[in-house]
């Protein structure tokens, strides 16, 4: 397949295969025509260009220093800079060519990225060459970017090969300048090798080792509008027959709603762009309305201005886990324009904004981890003063607690065998609870409930047929949580997580200091690995029943409330549903029980199921 991406005399070729290994191959080759090259960054005295690296990593505490080793094995330190954005800038002047590695570390230990090797040759030699950060490091699902040199190489076929955990999509941009710019964009950590050829030669430093990691930074985003009414001189009433569009001076047509203003006149609301005469067209029916096109005019002041906006508060600089971090974004001044909000850091964060009384807004976000976190603000598409904010959040983050247990596979249950389904499901009228069982063949027959007392009823059948039977269990006529539920009644079908159930109280909401329970049902999916992790803003106690009959039961008891994260997985995989969400409530005396209502709604789970033969 063949894409043309250069203009002659480039032309490129792009071909990407799965190989029979588990790593996968990218590949990218095209001809190389001699052109002048002007040179790139500047060179030391020695000739050798400056390498210099940025990197994610979040300085907390402790000393972090740098140290290279050279290929002679000679060792020279390499200046590490904070950038208070989350990175740190990696500096060093090689003295030698050939392969070299960096140690990054942290208090004498060696950070994630920890080591890189990068390689060191003469440019200007006549012969093709590579730089750049992206043969060191990448981060996964972020594009990473080199510089190919081809300089009194003369013509010739220059291949590229990516080879690493996942594919990596590869494009290249003649620069006319005698160098091509490579990006490719990995998707999973871990070490790439980067494979350069010049007809059929490897390069000096080929293959290049770069090491990818994941991205551990979670970006939570909002946007918010600040538009411009202006009231519209047409008698119509109906908005739904309506349309609108808006021409601005240089032609492009403006995004716009049309809307009734207090005073109960249509106007038109959009945000002002550019300075002068908008032309307002309203239509009816394909047709212009009486008066339509109308003219406004756009003053300078009314144009969103980023250099206006004045923001200030703590949450800007400084926060603490599980702590409201605030700002105020003042933009009265600043004329018109979408303000946008960003929060990067360690953990995702729910961003509320709320209007002041005098015209501003306030902006609050609770960090659950700490770290150092990036607060972007712009307003009309440009960075306001400041931003990006560096945020220092201090305190302890969220906590993980977690088990798991092997569970082995279920008795076969067997044509003429009783079958038992028991449910637990509190504060009920037993009484009202119906069940029926339908059979591989479709015949439906009523099962036999028994009430088993502790707010448990066990539902018995008899089955008549080989294969996978359904069981419809209903509380006045409606399913309870999980109905209808599967039974197979022979050798089982293919196992799985996706065929495990987990339902209860303890997946939907909990008490600070209170068992959260719920039960998880793996009957189905055959032998397999089952782990139960709950995350959160406490340490949890977590207690595990094998109940021996292919259901299991859990209960939970954290300290402090907040919104946990209960992973449920099996054989390393989520079960449906997992991760589940529980909000925990601080403690209440007068705590409301579940009702029967709220567990229909918020679809509980049944416990359990068993074979008795």
């Amino acid at each position: 397949m063949y894409h043309s991406l250069l203009k002659p005399p480039v032309v490129l070729s792009l071909i990407s295969y799965f190989s029979i290994f588990p790593s996968l191959i990218s590949y990218f080759s095209f001809q190389v025509s001699e052109t002048a090259y002007a040179p790139v960054g500047s060179m030391n005295g020695m000739g050798f260009r400056p390498f210099d690296l940025v990197i994610p990593f979040a300085i907390r505490t402790g000393d972090i220093t740098g140290e290279v080793v050279m290929p002679s094995g000679k060792t020279a330190p390499a200046e590490i800079v904070d950038n208070k954005d989350g990175t740190v800038s990696v500096r060093y002047v090689p003295t030698e060519t050939g392969l070299h590695e960096l140690h990054i570390k942290c208090d004498g230990t060696h950070i994630p990225e920890s080591p890189l090797q990068f390689y060191v040759n003469y440019p200007n030699t006549g012969s093709v060459s590579a730089f750049g950060p992206g043969l060191i490091y990448g981060v996964a699902n972020k594009p990473a970017t080199f510089t190919i040199v081809t300089e009194d190489a003369g013509e010739g076929g220059l291949d590229l090969a990516i080879e690493g955990p996942s594919k990596a999509e590869i494009s290249c941009i003649d620069n006319k300048d005698g160098t091509c710019t490579v990006t490719y964009l990995p998707t999973l950590p871990g070490d790439y090798s980067i494979l350069v050829k010049y007809n059929d030669i490897h390069i000096a430093g080929s293959p290049f080792v770069a090491k990818v990691t994941d991205d551990n930074r979670r970006r939570s985003q909002v946007k918010l509008g600040s538009t411009a009414d202006f009231l519209l001189d047409i008698n119509e009433t109906d908005l739904s027959l309506l349309t609108a569009s808006i021409k601005a001076p240089s032609g492009h047509d403006e995004p716009c709603i049309l809307k009734r203003l207090p005073n109960n006149h249509i106007g038109i609301s959009f945000i002002p762009r550019e300075v002068g005469e908008h032309l307002v067209s309203i239509k009816k029916n394909g047709r212009h309305v009486p008066n339509s096109p109308i003219s406004i005019m756009v003053y300078q002041s009314e144009i969103g201005d980023a250099s206006k906006v004045k923001v200030f508060g703590p949450g800007l600089t400084e926060g603490r886990t599980f702590e409201l971090s605030d700002f105020v974004v003042d933009t009265r001044e600043a004329g018109y324009g979408g303000l946008s909000l960003a929060v990067e850091g360690p953990s995702k964060v729910d961003i509320q904004t709320e209007d002041l009384d005098d015209g501003t807004c306030q902006v609050s976000y609770c960090p659950t981890e700490p770290g150092v976190y990036i607060v972007s603000i712009k307003f009309a598409d440009e960075h306001v003063p400041g931003s990006p904010f560096t945020a220092k959040v201090t305190g302890e983050g969220r906590v993980k607690e977690s088990i798991t247990r092997r569970k082995k596979a279920p008795s076969v249950a067997t044509v003429g065998g009783i079958c038992e389904l028991n449910l637990k499901i509190p504060e009920i009228d037993r009484r009202e609870i119906t069940a029926e069982v339908t059979s591989p063949s479709g015949q439906t027959t009523e099962a036999e409930i028994v009430d088993l007392g502790q707010n448990t009823s066990c539902v018995r059948f008899v089955p008549q047929e080989m294969g996978v039977h359904t069981v419809s269990v209903r509380y006045r006529g409606e399913h309870v949580p999980g109905s209808p539920f599967q039974f197979t009644v022979g050798p089982l079908g293919e196992g799985g997580a996706e065929k495990v159930k987990a339902g209860g109280p303890g997946l939907e909401r909990g008490e600070a200091g209170v068992p959260a329970e719920f039960s998880i049902w793996t009957r189905e999916a055959g032998a397999g690995g089952l782990s139960i992790a709950v995350e959160g803003p406490s340490k949890a106690e977590i207690s595990f029943e094998d109940r021996k009959d292919g259901s299991s039961g859990v209960s939970y008891v954290v300290q402090e409330p907040g919104d946990y994260e209960v992973v449920i997985k099996f054989n390393d995989e989520h079960i449906p549903q997992s991760p589940f969400l529980v909000p925990i409530i601080a403690p209440s005396d007068d705590a409301r029980r579940l009702t029967v209502s709220s567990l229909q709604v918020r679809h509980k789970e049944t416990s359990l199921l068993s074979v008795n033969r």
